[in-house]
């Protein structure tokens, strides 16, 4: 059933805007203000306006309610971390409204957003409206459904659909009740937010903004309510996900199942899979061989985060299988510039020294282990040659060249070394 209906209200002005309308609840001559940290890399923010500071070491994914400030032209100064410089720093005319302002994006590439919250007609009476921001970097254009509970949306057209990142619809009316709310990849049935039902109150407005943790698909939303004070919450995805990378010496192709369901089939030596959805939460990870099917070779139970991505890369062999499990950021990288890690997944090499163009990025890379991200500057549109270059660790000795590697600037990327002494391979994968 589709949800959606017209409601004529005031068309949205995302950015600097002067609003001649009365603050929901507050005075005429004053405005008020709620901010919402979406920054999935700073742990906390600070908002000043000119030499005030309004907000101080607000967390991720937490929002402040409304709070009074002066109207006029306001210098916006964003801090993250607790750093003495600014990620945002901007002068916006604020008018006799009510506000919400989101920061949003990795800190490199920081934005911000202020929304009027004021000066809307309510919804008919028996309905409620939504207005879907999209703040969630790197996933792209997306879908918002609100379904009763359990609805198949295989068949149902989305609430708001293909909302850009950066972007906000208009508001849309819903009849109301109690909601499940899903988002998905923008034209697709692809699930890449899900929560418990929700309810929502007659005649409310509410802001629901999609903001990412890191993932390269998934999201979590914030449910904003316009109302007397700004109340609302993050309601957290109840979907994680993983991928998974045989550098195994298992001679034959890998079976993965979760839970005792088969999930990933005929994983081949050097095969990485594509990031596969499942509930969040603790699981069990049964692995077996494809020529000996119904004899575990590894299990491992482990807890996928809620809207976040991991990699479970198998290594070892079929008597002593292991699996070396990380965290994966996708954030997007800072413009015209490319992330890359390395893992020692090769049970051969104690350490190595990783050398990047010649220039030693990591040192001393265990067996097991991965790097910490490096950033690197790569062409955005043909990509950018890169040699990559591993030693055995406090030494000149090689161990593996890997010329001619083409790195993409905006994207993320993995390099596994595996394989034994005699022939160690490096498969190079684009995560994001």
């Amino acid at each position: 059933m589709n949800l959606r209906r017209a409601i004529i209200l005031p068309v949205l002005v995302s950015f600097a805007l002067a609003l001649a309308a009365c603050g929901h609840g507050g005075g005429s001559s004053n405005a008020r203000i709620r901010v919402l940290n979406a920054i999935p890399d700073a742990p906390s923010i600070s908002l000043t306006l000119d030499t005030t500071q309004v907000v101080n070491n607000l967390g991720f994914e937490q929002a402040t309610q409304y709070t009074g400030i002066d109207t006029g032209s306001r210098e916006f100064k964003v801090s993250a971390n607790g750093g003495a410089s600014n990620v945002i720093d901007t002068t916006l005319n604020v008018s006799g409204s009510d506000y919400t302002y989101i920061v949003y994006g990795p800190v490199s590439a920081a934005l911000a957003t202020l929304y009027v919250d004021s000066g809307f007609n309510k919804p008919n009476s028996g309905n409620f409206a939504v207005r879907f921001i999209n703040d969630a970097a790197g996933v792209g254009n997306v879908d918002l459904y609100l379904t009763a509970p359990g609805v198949d949306i295989t068949t149902t057209s989305a609430t708001v659909p293909n909302v850009g990142y950066g972007a906000a619809s208009a508001f849309t009316s819903v009849p109301d009740g109690t909601y499940e709310l899903r988002v998905t990849a923008a034209n697709t049935k692809q699930v890449v937010f899900d929560t418990g039902a929700v309810a929502f109150s007659d005649q409310q407005l509410y802001n629901i903004v999609a903001m990412t943790k890191g993932s390269a698909q998934l999201v979590d939303l914030a449910v904003l309510n316009i109302d007397d004070n700004g109340t609302g919450s993050v309601k957290q995805n109840l979907l994680g996900e993983f991928k998974v990378v045989n550098a195994s010496s298992v001679p034959s192709p890998l079976n993965v199942s979760v839970d005792g369901a088969l999930t990933l089939s005929n994983v081949p030596y050097t095969g990485v899979s594509n990031y596969t959805i499942t509930t969040a939460g603790q699981h069990t990870f049964t692995v077996q061989s494809t020529a000996t099917p119904g004899s575990n070779l590894l299990t491992v139970v482990d807890t996928l985060n809620s809207a976040t991505d991991q990699s479970l890369v198998l290594t070892g062999a079929a008597g002593g299988l292991s699996a070396v499990i990380l965290n994966d950021n996708n954030l997007p990288p800072a413009v015209g510039h490319a992330r890359i890690r390395f893992v020692n997944s090769s049970a051969e090499f104690p350490a190595l020294d990783v050398y990047v163009n010649f220039a030693k990025e990591v040192s001393n890379l265990a067996i097991g282990s991965s790097s910490g991200y490096v950033d690197v500057t790569a062409d955005t549109t043909i990509g950018t040659s890169f040699e990559f270059d591993f030693n055995t660790a406090g030494t000149v000795n090689p161990v593996l060249k890997v010329p001619n590697v083409t790195i993409i600037g905006g994207h993320t990327y993995t390099v596994y070394v595996m394989g034994p002494a005699a022939s160690p391979v490096a498969v190079t994968t684009k995560d994001d």
